[in-house]
């Protein structure tokens, strides 16, 4: 007798990245889930206590990948050239990238708003991670201001967050609703865009006093 197959939760989730993306995202349910992936609803009961947990596993592992592919070119750029524009450009194309080897995630990630996805009461495990997950983003957005400034105050780290987040998050996103490939144009508009932002003077930290100069 054939031993029943064993499922991770990365196959789990695999499937559910599927039924998401295919098209109707109220689609996925742990019932859905186990129809589509043939595991028993008691083991998907036991590893996910409900949809919305699910899709936050789903979105949770999708941003891990996305935070991964950019780390990756946090360090080839700087072995290449070490210089704080250059990281900023690598690491605004970085989605483009994710999308790339992640497509199925990449769509998720794109398609969810997280305060969709986290305004259930999930797990504290669940929470926790999440907030891991957003201060190890938080931390790469300082990383960046640090190295393109010498600063990390608001206004250095929302010029970072347009660079990549904004400008890169909202062309791939583009694409990927309309079933379009993420193309060598895209990356182009991206690295252009980048390089505007970055070229403009930065504004001087909020509530810094003004000296007697700038207000005379």
């Amino acid at each position: 007798m054939a031993r029943p197959r064993t499922f991770s939760i990365d196959d789990l989730l695999d499937v559910a990245e599927t039924i998401v993306t295919s098209g109707d995202a109220t689609g996925l349910t742990l019932r859905a889930l186990s129809a589509a992936s043939g595991a028993s609803n008691g083991s998907i009961y036991h590893l996910f206590r409900s949809k919305e947990e699910l899709l936050a596993r789903a979105w949770l592992r999708s941003s891990e990948r996305l935070g991964t592919v950019a780390q990756e070119a946090i360090v080839a750029a700087e072995i290449a050239s070490g210089s704080g524009v250059e990281t900023v450009v690598a690491v605004a194309e970085a989605p483009v990238e994710f999308a790339n080897r992640y497509p199925a995630s990449a769509q998720l990630f794109f398609a969810q708003r997280s305060a969709q996805v986290f305004s259930a009461d999930l797990a504290p495990e669940i929470r926790e991670a999440i907030d891991e997950d957003r201060a190890r983003f938080i931390a790469k957005l300082r990383l960046l201001a640090k190295k393109m400034w010498d600063r990390t105050d608001g206004v250095a780290v929302a010029a970072i967050t347009a660079c990549v987040v904004d400008i890169p998050g909202s062309l791939v996103q583009r694409s990927l609703t309309a079933g379009r490939e993420v193309d060598s144009a895209t990356v182009a508009r991206i690295d252009a865009a980048v390089r505007a932002v970055l070229a403009l003077p930065l504004a001087p930290p909020r509530n810094t006093p003004r000296t007697r100069t700038e207000e005379s």
